[in-house]
């Protein structure tokens, strides 16, 4: 396959991925930042930053300070001062409740399709999505400032 070829395939399945995500997040009546803030909690557990879960989700810190707002108003979590301006989340026990019921199974479903790839498999695709994005990056440096290395102008 030459690489024209594999970039519309490659393109396909990534957008393919992007939209069974967001109809898992449709599913579960819950907004993709809502989404993202459950799982990141899932995932790194109560009490985790905010910033954690911008890093985890790759979202602005904008858009999920805004979730987070909304949903410490339906009393699905609180916000704890930490150091300097930090905040730590928790979970309450609604939240934990719609964080069980909706975003667990899905990242037990990740688990379940990780599982099922024997581990040169998982290694591989990790190592090859890696690498794509970083060449993707430095392709696309000059259109994306925040792509550029260290030391590049």
């Amino acid at each position: 396959m030459d690489a024209k070829e594999a970039q519309l395939q490659y393109m396909h399945l990534y957008k393919e991925m992007d939209a069974s995500y967001y109809a898992l997040s449709c599913a579960q009546q819950l907004v993709p930042s809502e989404m993202d803030i459950y799982y990141a909690i899932t995932v790194l557990g109560d009490g985790c930053r905010q910033r954690d879960i911008c890093a985890l989700a790759l979202s602005r810190k904008q858009t999920i300070n805004s979730a987070l707002k909304k949903m410490e108003k339906q009393g699905l979590l609180r916000l704890e001062s930490g150091k300097g301006r930090e905040k730590h989340i928790y979970l309450t026990a609604s939240g934990r409740r719609n964080a069980d019921e909706s975003v667990k199974p899905i990242y037990d479903a990740e688990q379940a399709a990780f599982a099922e790839m024997a581990e040169a498999e998982r290694e591989q695709l990790v190592a090859l999505t890696g690498k794509f994005i970083h060449l993707l990056q430095k392709q696309t440096a000059h259109l994306a400032p925040e792509f550029r290395e260290k030391g590049d102008k």
